[in-house]
């Protein structure tokens, strides 16, 4: 059960003298209370003591490290409290929750899944009637600012003084990553509407295996958050969504289910976007998108959902509104190229992301289609050659290159990625990103088209612990600038 953080304070007997609190000891002022946060390469509590010199008042830790704690801090001759509670990660969500009092509840969509999350909350800014803030991969937009964004999900901290700082009657659409879920970033929040979109293989190296994933993602829908959300929406064409449909119950959308309560058919997709239908409560409207893709028609069907029941807009409104989205920057995103070959970068960054966007742009192409991609550094390798097989079933070209390496070496990516490869398609390798970006248009016709996927909005190429500036539309530029 969790805690009540007011009556914890009381009951440690240090109310009056906690002013804050921090879980980095950079960040520690005096006065603040100190969560001891473990990472997977190094013991937070090493840390304990640059937190106490800086005026820390008291330690949280985990149950079973609070006697390390204690004997650390006296053997440093500290007289400071150390508290040990179950889960020290709801506890600091709940503390943030506590000290960043939120005078105007957003309504609350929250969306989680492997690929789409950052489309659907777009659609939900733009398709709602009220000022919307966007916490996600691309920015956070909170309305009447625009802060980078650093993580798909903040931590606590962040998270909470944001939310506080929202002004009355906005609506917020937030990215909830897996690891957000497993590390308890959002616990406590409340939730209008929960949004599950897909589940594929990503994070592994992370969660385990797949199972352990998927259920990282349930504890948005299940109470395990903190509280239940008012209406769970979920993805009837995915097994996944299907899975926890059934299991608590709510709402669904989809292509394929004739009984899904916001379900799309006779999709038409051009070279500017898809036409398709929506069918609720035995009522037919023609809906048209400015984007590419069945993916992002399912997209469209979260967000048309949401918006329809959690805020009271006509469908009828809501679908003529949707005919002027303007799309989501780095995905599917259209590079002008004069008369030149059209070309698209994408965030598609997994094999089910990567196998969705090509299957889209096979059906509007004119002759070739070429594909410039790579797999990160420091992930999930199991996915590096189930990727290169999507490749090289459905570009008619692949150049593989880097895509954020972080500290491992390119030849040793390339060696995961090699081994999917069939007999008989041939791969270009090329180190350099703005080279094989370079190379596939060097390489593409009048008629032929281009994508280039992983980094979609990303403005940086990460090497060693350096973000390197670099744009996969600005090299598009720069090539047809020269």
């Amino acid at each position: 059960m969790a805690i009540d953080f007011g009556n914890f304070l009381n009951a440690i007997g240090i109310r009056e003298r906690v002013s804050g609190i921090a879980c980095d000891s950079r960040r520690v002022r005096a006065g603040d209370l100190f969560f001891v946060l473990s990472g997977y390469t190094y013991n937070a509590i090493d840390f304990i003591e640059q937190a106490v010199e800086r005026g820390s008042v008291a330690i949280v830790v985990q149950r079973q490290d609070e006697a390390e704690a204690k004997s650390k801090l006296e053997g440093l001759g500290f007289p400071v409290g150390v508290y040990g509670v179950d889960d020290v990660r709801q506890t600091l969500a709940l503390a943030a929750k506590y000290f960043f009092p939120i005078p105007h509840y957003p309504l609350c969509f929250a969306v989680t899944g492997t690929n789409g999350k950052t489309t659907i909350t777009y659609l939900l800014k733009h398709l709602l009637d009220r000022s919307t803030a966007i916490i996600g991969t691309v920015a956070y937009d909170l309305i009447h600012r625009v802060l980078p964004s650093t993580q798909t999900t903040p931590d606590p901290l962040t998270f909470y003084a944001m939310l506080s700082d929202l002004p009355e009657n906005a609506a917020l659409a937030l990215e909830v990553s897996s690891h957000a879920l497993a590390q308890r970033r959002v616990y406590g929040l409340e939730i209008d509407v929960a949004i599950f979109s897909n589940l594929t293989s990503d994070h592994l190296d992370f969660h385990g295996d797949r199972e352990q994933y998927f259920l990282a993602k349930r504890r948005l829908f299940s109470g395990e958050n903190g509280s239940r959300p008012k209406l769970n929406l979920f993805n009837d064409d995915d097994p996944f969504g299907r899975r926890l449909h059934g299991e608590w119950g709510g709402m669904g959308y989809g292509l394929g289910d004739r009984m899904s309560d916001y379900r799309g058919s006779d999709v038409v997709m051009t070279e500017d976007g898809v036409e398709f239908l929506l069918w609720h409560g035995g009522t037919k409207y023609n809906c048209s998108l400015g984007m590419i893709g069945r993916h992002n028609v399912e997209n469209a069907l979260a967000a048309i959902g949401a918006v329809h029941r959690a805020s009271g807009q006509s469908l009828g409104g809501i679908v003529e509104k949707l005919a002027t989205f303007p799309g989501v920057p780095g995905r599917l995103e259209r590079v002008d190229s004069g008369d030149g070959p059209r070309i698209f970068i994408d965030f598609a960054h997994t094999e089910d992301g990567l196998r969705r966007v090509l299957e889209s742009l096979q059906k509007i192409k004119r002759r070739h289609l070429l594909l410039v991609f790579g797999c990160g550094g420091d992930r999930d390798r199991t996915k590096r050659a189930p990727m290169m097989q999507v490749a090289c079933r459905l570009a008619d070209k692949v150049i593989a290159t880097a895509d954020n390496p972080r500290h491992e070496k390119i030849t040793d990516i390339f060696r995961d990625m090699e081994k999917g490869i069939p007999e008989g398609c041939e791969v270009i390798f090329e180190s350099d990103r703005r080279e094989a970006i370079g190379e596939a248009l060097r390489r593409a016709g009048t008629d032929d088209m281009v994508l280039i996927a992983g980094k979609g909005h990303e403005i940086f190429q990460q090497i060693g612990d350096e973000k390197i500036p670099f744009n996969d539309r600005d090299a598009v530029r720069d090539f047809y600038a020269h």
